[in-house]
């Protein structure tokens, strides 16, 4: 092979291996996910599957202020085309919202809750009760007594465990006026018997 045949090999081979560098080094282009946006003035929505054909659609709205609102719960019945609404204020920000049974009667209640702005962050829960009709009934969220209120700022978290209710907080000092937290949580709760909720202390456990 002479040389000439030589430099044009390798001059091939050359552009091959920049055609392919070059090609590495276009960008892959990757499809983010849509995410849908809720338009003023709403600011929250979440759809409940209750069961085949029964949803609930929980959405919050207001203008010009973050910390109150309103709260409108859509209940679609597409098996007996039986559709109803109800709202109701509301204080902070819902931050989730779900479903169960609690006291097992087979009306499954639906939960909303909230938080407030600013320090603390305190907690507002909207119960409703619904039969098979899809009439509702409103359920009181229990507010704390003085015992179980002592030490209490707020801070709380609301989650399901075992099919019951649960509600943890932090405590805080309540002898001086820096109200340091002393590094306890306070673990309640929640039972419902006849339309009432009931609230106890399981325990008071070290952070």
């Amino acid at each position: 092979m002479n040389v000439f045949k030589r430099i044009s090999i390798a001059s091939v081979c050359a552009c091959l291996f920049i055609s392919c560098a070059t090609e590495d080094k276009n960008p892959v282009v990757i499809n983010k996910p849509i995410v849908k946006k809720i338009t003023e003035p709403f600011r929250y929505h979440k759809a409940i599957e209750v069961k085949p054909g029964l949803t609930l659609d929980i959405v919050s709205w207001g203008r010009g202020s973050n910390s109150v609102g309103g709260y409108l719960v859509l209940r679609s019945d597409s098996t007996h085309l039986n559709y109803r609404s109800l709202t109701g204020e509301l204080d902070g920000r819902i931050v989730d919202a779900w479903d169960m049974d609690l006291d097992s009667d087979g009306n499954p209640e639906l939960y909303i809750q909230s938080k407030g702005e600013g320090e603390g962050s305190y907690l507002s829960m909207y119960i409703y009760e619904y039969n098979e009709s899809g009439s509702n009934q409103q359920i009181r969220f229990p507010e704390l007594g003085s015992t179980l209120r002592k030490g209490y700022k707020g801070s709380d978290s609301v989650y399901v465990k075992d099919g019951k209710l649960m509600r943890e907080f932090p405590l805080y000092s309540t002898g001086d006026s820096a109200s340091k937290a002393t590094g306890e949580i306070r673990k309640l709760e929640y039972s419902l018997r006849s339309n009432s909720l009931n609230v106890k202390e399981v325990q008071k456990i070290q952070d």
